[in-house]
């Protein structure tokens, strides 16, 4: 159980169970828990609002016609007439899959099946991948590919046992007073998990008057939304003030794991500090009512975001190339040359700079 940050008045939570809890620890009734394993319509909704048509996107797996053995399955999607290959991914997916090869025969039947299905590939691009799934493909030999990795993001987390104990004390001392004020002038919060047609629509208007750039697909937001209230995954909240959305955050919950994916906070509202107070409240709720293990901020560096979890690990990109293609061993070697050439210069700096 959780500790709540030290002095100050709790805001008022309206926690709206519209679902019933699932145990904790199982997955939703469709057996795959959002966002680590995504189920096949967060791919379908993802690829409509890429832009994809259904010719270019597949689901590949060991559980295609004639293999009923499927352990791994990756949505993919095809460019260039075929010679290039890419995970379904983008700056919404927190991970490889539906559910990513796990083992190295796994990973070996990819290579193997994409090198088949389409034997004018030249390049098959995967990303985000885990530190362990890299170290995995880095021990793998897999005949005629090469291989080039590179860093495309970072992965916060933090253990929820004794979670405040854990943060600075700089961290709960704000969260006490911007509480406290926030109570005073008759603020109140939604945690939600449904995605009501009032709580989405204030989601929106903090989005509107928030620091970030306009959403790229907000239709795909609102279809994650419909989804993760299905799904009993959705952690939807929002802080009030005064009858006004100033803060929005959606979370998204399965498998004992709380991912934080979305946030928002109204411009004008930046002296209360809204979403610090409502990133607390989930923080309180996930812990104590979802009894999870672990919080997750998903993808990105943020430098705020120190404060908040305890362990930041690498997330990777990898380009394999096929080394039978004569274009595709070209863009390999060149790329081998920049990175060995950069090593250089970073050594000669690390040299310079001892004397």
């Amino acid at each position: 159980m959780t500790q709540r940050p030290q002095a100050g008045q709790t805001l008022p939570v309206e926690n709206k169970q519209v679902h019933s809890q699932w145990p904790v620890g199982a997955k939703p009734d469709d057996h795959s828990a959002m966002p680590w394993f995504q189920p096949a319509p967060w791919y379908q909704h993802l690829a409509r609002f890429m832009g994809m048509t259904d010719s270019q996107c597949y689901m590949l797996g060991a559980d295609q016609p004639g293999d009923s053995a499927a352990e791994w399955q990756l949505a993919l999607y095809c460019s260039a007439g075929g010679r290039q290959i890419n995970s379904l991914s983008n700056y919404y997916s927190p991970a490889l899959g539906p559910k990513a090869p796990a083992l190295p025969g796994d990973w070996l039947q990819l290579f193997e099946t994409v090198g088949k299905t389409y034997p004018a590939i030249q390049r098959l691009q995967l990303q985000p991948l885990t530190a362990g799934q890299q170290q995995q493909l880095q021990q793998l030999q897999v005949p005629g590919w090469g291989f080039f990795f590179s860093h495309c993001s970072d992965n916060w987390t933090a253990r929820a046992e004794n979670y405040w104990q854990q943060r600075p004390s700089q961290l709960r001392n704000t969260i006490r007073r911007k509480r406290q004020k926030l109570v005073a002038d008759g603020a109140h919060i939604d945690i939600s998990q449904l995605a009501t047609p009032e709580l989405v629509a204030a989601y929106w208007q903090v989005y509107q008057h928030s620091w970030k750039p306009a959403e790229p697909n907000p239709d795909f937001i609102n279809a994650l939304l419909d989804l993760a209230s299905h799904n009993h995954s959705l952690r939807l909240g929002v802080l009030w003030l005064q009858g006004r959305p100033v803060a929005a955050q959606c979370w998204l919950v399965a498998d004992g794991v709380a991912a934080i994916y979305k946030l928002a906070q109204d411009q004008t509202f930046d002296h209360y500090s809204p979403g610090t107070v409502l990133t607390a409240a989930l923080l309180d709720h996930v812990i104590e009512v979802d009894q999870v293990h672990t919080i997750d901020f998903l993808t990105g560096n943020d430098h705020y975001k120190a404060q908040w979890m305890d362990n930041m690990t690498p997330l990777y990109q990898l380009q394999a190339y096929r080394l039978n293609q004569p274009a595709a061993l070209l863009q390999f070697a060149l790329l081998r040359l920049k990175a060995r050439i950069r090593q250089w210069k970073q050594r000669i700096v690390a040299v310079a700079r001892t004397r």
